[in-house]
C-alpha cells in the first residue's frame, strides 16, 4: 500500500469514527431547536396571514419544540416581490410567495391564476394542492427543487373582484381606468376592455388608491376588507372574476434538506390541512366582509348577464392562448391545464 493510499484509508477511518459521534449533535431538541425565519407580506389581521401563523405554531407544537418559527409579517423582513430570491438564496428559510410577482421564475405556475379558471376557492385550492403534491404531474415540484426551493403548501384568494374609486357597473366602465393586476394574463384581459394595467405590490395599493394614481384594484373581497381599502374606494364589483389558488409557501432547499424526516412528514400533513382550513375561513369571511363594507358606504355592483358572458368568453380564450404559447416553448402547458381542469371538476360539488 503506497503512502497516498494509506493516507486516504486513514482519512476514511477517521471520518467513519467521527460520523456516529457527530450525528446526535445534529438532531434538534426542544433545548436546541432548528430556528426558521418565515417572511410574509400580509398584515397579521388578514385571514390568510393569521392561518399562516397558525401553521408556524402547529409545526412548533407537533415537532415538540424541536422546530421554532420566527414570523415576519407585513413586508418587515422581505418585500413581496423579493420573496422568491430571498428564499432561494437563504436570506429567509420560508417565504409566502406569489408567482405572479415573478412570472419568469415558473411560467407554468400561471395555470393556477388564469383569469376565471375557477369560480370558487375551495375547488381551486384543493385541485392546486393535488396537482402540486400528487403523483400524476410532478413537474411543478421538480422545477421548484431545481430552482432551489421546496414547496410547502398552497394558498390563494377567494371571490376575486374589483374595488375602485369610480363606479364600475359594467365592462364598458373599465375603459381608461388604471387597474392594479398581477401576473401575465390579467393585464391582457383588462386591456381588451380598455383598462390600463398597473403592476403594484399589495402593500402599496391603499396609498395608490388614496392618491388617485390607481383607480381600481383586482383583489379578493376579504383582503379588500381586511386592508381597509373601503376607506379610499367606495365601488366594488360582484362580477364573479374567479377565485385563484396556486400561490405557495416555499422553503429554501438546503434548509428543507436539513429537517429530520419526521418533521418533513409533519410539514406534508400540514400541507393537506392548511388549504381546507383556509377555504372554510374564506367562506365565513366573505359575507361578513360584504356586510361590513356596505355599512361603510361601499356600493356593490353586479354586471349584466351579456357582459358577464362576454368576459367569460374572453377568459377562456386566454386559457387556450396561454397553453399554446408555453407549449410552443417546450413546456407541458396543455397537459398542466388539462390536469388542473380535471381536478377542479373532481373537487366541485
Amino acid at each position: 500500500m503506497n503512502t497516498i493510499t494509506r493516507a486516504f484509508a486513514l482519512m476514511l477511518a477517521v471520518i467513519g469514527l467521527a460520523l456516529p459521534l457527530a450525528s446526535p449533535a445534529q438532531q434538534p431538541t426542544a433545548a436546541n431547536p432548528i430556528v426558521l425565519k418565515k417572511a410574509e407580506f400580509g398584515a397579521p389581521s388578514l385571514t390568510r396571514t393569521a392561518l399562516s401563523m397558525w401553521w408556524a405554531k402547529e409545526l412548533e407544537q407537533r415537532s415538540h419544540g424541536r422546530v421554532k418559527v420566527q414570523y415576519f409579517p407585513s413586508d418587515s423582513l422581505v418585500k413581496a416581490s423579493d420573496v422568491f430570491e430571498a428564499t432561494r438564496s437563504g436570506v429567509i428559510d420560508i417565504g409566502i410567495w406569489v408567482q405572479a410577482y415573478n412570472p419568469a421564475v415558473s411560467p407554468l405556475s400561471g395555470v393556477f391564476t388564469l383569469p376565471g379558471i375557477s369560480p370558487n376557492f375551495r375547488p381551486a385550492v384543493l385541485a392546486a394542492t393535488d396537482l402540486m403534491f400528487g403523483p400524476e404531474f410532478p413537474y411543478f415540484r421538480d422545477e421548484l427543487r431545481k430552482l432551489g426551493v421546496e414547496p410547502l403548501y398552497v394558498w390563494g384568494v377567494a371571490d376575486q373582484e374589483l374595488i375602485g374609486t369610480k363606479p364600475m357597473p359594467n365592462l364598458a366602465a373599465l375603459k381608461g381606468l388604471k387597474v392594479r393586476v398581477i401576473g401575465r394574463e390579467w393585464p391582457k384581459l383588462i386591456s381588451e376592455f380598455g383598462a390600463v394595467p398597473v403592476t403594484l405590490p399589495w402593500p402599496e395599493v391603499y396609498e395608490a388608491l388614496g392618491r388617485g394614481t390607481l383607480d381600481a384594484n383586482m383583489g379578493f373581497v376579504t383582503a379588500n376588507w381586511d386592508s381597509k381599502l373601503y376607506e379610499v374606494a367606495k365601488y366594488h364589483t360582484r362580477a364573479q372574476l374567479g377565485a385563484s389558488a396556486g400561490p405557495l409557501a416555499i422553503m429554501n432547499k438546503a434548509s428543507w434538506d436539513k429537517l429530520p424526516e419526521d418533521v418533513k412528514t409533519i410539514v406534508r400533513q400540514l400541507a393537506r390541512e392548511y388549504p381546507a382550513k383556509l377555504a372554510e375561513l374564506y367562506e365565513k369571511d366573505v359575507d361578513k366582509a360584504i356586510r361590513e363594507m356596505q355599512a361603510k358606504g361601499v356600493k356593490f355592483e353586479s354586471w349584466p348577464a351579456a357582459d358577464r358572458a362576454q368576459l367569460q368568453s374572453a377568459m377562456e380564450a386566454l386559457w387556450q392562448g396561454w397553453a399554446n404559447e408555453l407549449q410552443a416553448k417546450g413546456l407541458p402547458a396543455r397537459e398542466a391545464l388539462s390536469h388542473y381542469r380535471a381536478l377542479l371538476k373532481k373537487h366541485t360539488p
